[in-house]
């Protein structure tokens, strides 16, 4: 199996193909499909038939072991073909041999006392074979020879025990030699065997370490005065004699042979530096080298673990408590009653939550005392200060211990000294723990002082109250013990003042209602205190005042109903009235206008134990005239007269009178001469009296008379060919917003502003602000210049017309004439003097069609055309002149 080489390239690598193997063994061949493992080896590459020998991990030991079924279309879903392999045994092939004659040398792992309880395999003996290609897993591992220092083969794991020798020859080892046997079936070998020679060295060993307690008590006492020898059983085991100790820091292993050591010169090394050093570990190691490069050093740790002594503490004050007492603490400490021991300046206290412990030992309760669970681990809610709850504690004698154990130096202290019986067995060593230290706490609470309960809920009306109150007599008892009324040993106090209260209390005027707070504090002969609160309430009676009747004018002021009650109403109350009138609170503003006549009833409520009342107030209206509301009127100068009785309110009552307030002397009846007034502001009060018991109602009229300025102008020129109008002239105001022009100085018909300007004509124009008012009038004369004058642009008639539709000259253009002279008339004549056209402001302008008699709508021919324009105007002159029409 090993010499396969499936692709030739002179590696071997275990690789048959089963259609190969099946055309070898019958000279045929079968047609290809898929391979199927029944036993499932996932050796076997199911579409190439290739089949993988190395990776099948056990030879063969019945016919069927390897079985192999190819399906393919000849056979449809029946099997094709059944192939049997029979895989002949293979135990592998050894590492080569060094020049010891051996394959593999290892360390042994069970050659030491601690090892050996465990029992650990050396080696894997497969680890002796080569990897590739693997032995078949069938085989057996057999140890060949009678040596002692063999114990067995579990599997293919080898245990065996290289016994220690001291001294030379350092290395203690062994060769065992071992076969791999691995059986088959015919045709193929029965059995295939495989020799190995293995060399266990033995692991080195320092030893099994005894660690040690010391108390600082046992060396104060002596105990540790003299040498040491670490190598002792009691303090190290089973150690190789080879080895040798590393020097430590107290300088006690000056050598690497020196194993002699002082507990005390130690200590006092570490006492130098520090009394309170709670627990010191000390260290040393024993180190034995490695026998050969397969096996490790090994060293073990000898400790000593020294511990502080615990100092005395105890309890020097012994606190006293009353029961119930105001001033009692909620909780107190128990530690903070302890004093510690003080040497030479340094405290020797224990706050430690590990390795201490507070418990009761006599009083009616624990006090809510939380003690530690065990050893020095804390509990949950467990604390050193010993925190203790005195509220609603019974009274009597608490006796409370607290222990330190010497642990509470080194917490957390995981130190463990062992002792071993044997090599295999060890037990915990009790010895060498220090003492522990306890103190007890005493507290005493003395039975409590009774000043009574706390009372509250307690309601008074002051309606009711007619002197003095017994502040003592308003306190409840709990019926059992009995209180200590006033004397010397008590007094009230008021709680929101800090004020003391004389008993009987007299109450102040309260205003809707006061809580009043007091405290009684007691005090006996034991010192015990106690105290009792008490709380009532005083309600003000509220009152809704005296009511009263009126009559009003429909016209007066709004007024406050609530300022019409008498004898000192309460501001708390409600009004009530006509209509389902209802109010939100006391202050109800009465506006004739807008509330009805009829009775308005005021109630206050009940407030406590005091009950409400009400007062009513009984309104009668009378109807007055209405003069309306003040007004304000713009008025011109130029209106002349104005009558008041146009500007009154709509809603105001005729039939009054006018008065003239500032005395302008315009006032006649209700006609008001405006003319007379200067520009400014004028009031005029209208009355109107309607019942005889109301005051007359005014309305003031205030006018504002305006007075625009001229505007100012001056003689403006105009070309005539411009076709200038009344929109053209100019003139300036600050008041105006817009002109009007006349013909002269009293016409009252505006000018139309597309009005022609007519040469040496005079103008009149007046300024209108923005309130209508008009101003005087100013004149200007407007001056046309001609059409030749050279300071104006000529009026050029086109040379030229084509009537050809292209939008450009199509017409004889006339420029600006027609509007200039809109009485003109036009002529036009061909080159022999015939007229063919005749124009004026109700034809349409020339454009090279005739419109008289002879040729009235001939296209007329392209040529010269000769025109006479004739203004018509009497001042101006006709021209002419010639233009050429094209086709």
């Amino acid at each position: 199996m090993t010499q396969i080489d499936n692709d030739n390239d002179g590696t071997p690598d275990g690789i048959i193909n089963l259609y190969d193997e099946y055309t070898n063994l019958t000279g045929n061949t079968i047609q290809v499909g898929t391979w199927f493992d029944p036993n499932f080896n996932f050796a076997l590459n199911e579409a190439t038939g290739d089949l993988f020998l190395w990776d099948l991990n056990e030879s063969s030991t019945a016919i069927t072991d390897y079985q192999f079924e190819l399906t393919n279309a000849d056979c449809g879903t029946d099997v094709a073909l059944t192939i049997n392999l029979v895989l002949g045994p293979f135990s592998g092939i050894a590492l080569p041999t060094n020049l010891e004659d051996v394959n593999v040398q290892v360390c042994d792992s069970g050659s030491t006392p601690i090892d050996i309880c465990v029992a650990l395999p050396d080696m894997d003996l497969f680890e002796a074979l080569e990897s590739l290609p693997s032995p078949h897993a069938n085989g057996q591992w057999v140890y060949e020879g009678s040596s002692p220092n063999f114990n067995n083969i579990s599997g293919s794991e080898l245990f065996v025990t290289v016994p220690y020798a001291p001294g030379p020859p350092l290395v203690d080892e062994e060769t065992f030699e071992l076969v791999y046997m691995v059986e088959g079936i015919a045709p193929c070998d029965l059995i295939q065997e495989t020799r190995v020679k293995i060399s266990v060295v033995r692991q080195v060993f320092s030893g099994l370490n005894q660690n040690q307690r010391v108390c600082e008590a046992s060396i104060l006492n002596g105990d540790y005065d003299n040498d040491v020898d670490l190598t002792d059983d009691q303090f190290l085991l089973f150690e190789d004699i080879e080895g040798t100790w590393e020097m430590d820091m107290f300088g006690q292993v000056t050598s690497l042979g020196d194993s002699v050591i002082n507990i005390n010169d130690i200590y006092q090394q570490i006492i130098a530096s520090n009394v309170r050093f709670g627990c010191v570990d000390l260290d040393f190691t024993y180190s034995v080298e490695q026998r050969s490069g397969v096996c490790d050093d090994a060293d073990t740790t000898v400790s000593f673990k020294i511990y502080e002594y615990l100092r005395s503490f105890s309890q020097t004050s012994f606190p006293e408590f009353c029961e119930d007492d105001p001033l009692l603490p909620a909780s107190i400490n128990l530690y903070d009653q302890l004093t510690f021991t003080n040497e030479n300046g340094v405290l020797f206290d224990y706050p430690s939550d590990a390795c201490t412990q507070w418990s009761l030992l006599s009083g009616p309760s624990d006090l809510g005392l939380v003690s530690n669970g065990g050893d020095c681990t804390p509990s949950p809610g467990y604390s050193h200060l010993g925190p203790v709850s005195l509220t609603d504690a019974e009274a009597g004698t608490y006796i409370f211990q607290y222990t330190v154990s010497p642990e509470v130096n080194c917490n957390p202290d995981d130190f463990e000294a062992l002792d071993y019986l044997d090599a295999c067995t060890s037990m915990a060593d009790p010895s060498g723990f220090c003492d522990a230290e306890t103190a007890q706490v005493v507290i005493v609470i003395q039975p409590k002082n009774y000043a009574g309960e706390d009372t509250a809920a307690i309601e008074f009306c002051q309606s009711i109250i007619t002197g003095p109150i017994d502040l003592i007599s308003l306190l409840g008892t709990n019926g059992v013990d009995d209180p200590i009324y006033e004397g010397p040993l008590g007094t009230w106090t008021d709680l929101d003042n800090g004020g003391t209260i004389t008993n009987p209390f007299t109450v102040p005027q309260v205003t809707d209602q006061q809580v009043f707070n007091f405290i009684y504090n007691t005090t006996t002969a034991n010192n015990c205190l106690d105290s009792a609160t008490l709380s009532f309430t005083v309600y003000e009676q509220y009152s809704s005042g005296v009511g009263s009747t009126l009559d009003i004018c429909n016209t007066e002021g709004a007024f406050n109903l609530f300022d019409i009650l008498t004898n000192n109403p309460s501001t708390i109350g409600t009004w009530s009235g006509p209509n389902g009138f209802m109010s939100t609170d006391n202050n109800v503003v009465f506006d004739p206008a807008m509330l009805d006549a009829g009775v308005y009833t005021y109630t206050v409520p009940d407030n406590g134990l005091c009950i409400g009342s009400q007062a009513s107030i009984t309104i009668s209206i009378f109807t007055n005239a209405n003069a309306g509301s003040d007004m304000i009127a713009t008025l011109c100068q130029s209106d002349l007269q104005i009558d008041l009785l146009t500007l009154l309110d709509s809603q105001a009552d005729l039939g009054g009178t006018f008065v003239d307030i500032d005395n302008t002397s315009a006032l006649t009846g209700s006609i008001v001469d405006v003319s007379s007034l200067n520009e400014g502001l004028y009031d005029f009060e209208y009355q109107a009296q309607g019942n005889v018991n109301c005051s007359p109602d005014t309305a003031i009229l205030t006018v504002e008379v305006l007075d625009i300025a001229a505007p100012s102008v001056q003689n403006q020129t105009f070309c005539l060919i411009d076709g200038a109008t009344i929109a053209d002239l100019v003139a300036t105001s600050n008041d105006a917003q817009t002109f009007n022009w006349y013909d002269d100085g009293t016409s009252t018909n505006v000018l139309p502003t597309t009005t022609l300007l007519e040469n040496g004509e005079d103008y009149f124009v007046l300024a209108i602000d923005s309130n209508g008012c008009e101003s005087d009038r100013t004149s200007l004369v407007v001056t046309l210049l001609p059409l030749n004058d050279e300071t104006c642009d000529e009026c050029e008639i086109n040379d030229g017309i084509s009537d050809n539709d292209d939008g450009e000259n199509e017409v004889l253009d006339l420029c600006n004439l027609p509007v200039v002279f809109p009485n003109y008339e036009l002529e036009i004549f061909n080159r022999y003097g015939t007229i063919v056209f005749k124009g004026n402001r109700n034809t349409n302008l020339f454009n090279g069609e005739s419109n008289v008699s002879l040729t009235l709508g001939n296209r007329l021919p392209s040529g010269v055309y000769f025109y006479v324009f004739n203004p018509n105007d009497v001042a101006t002159e006709p021209f002419q002149g010639n233009f050429y029409l094209s086709r």
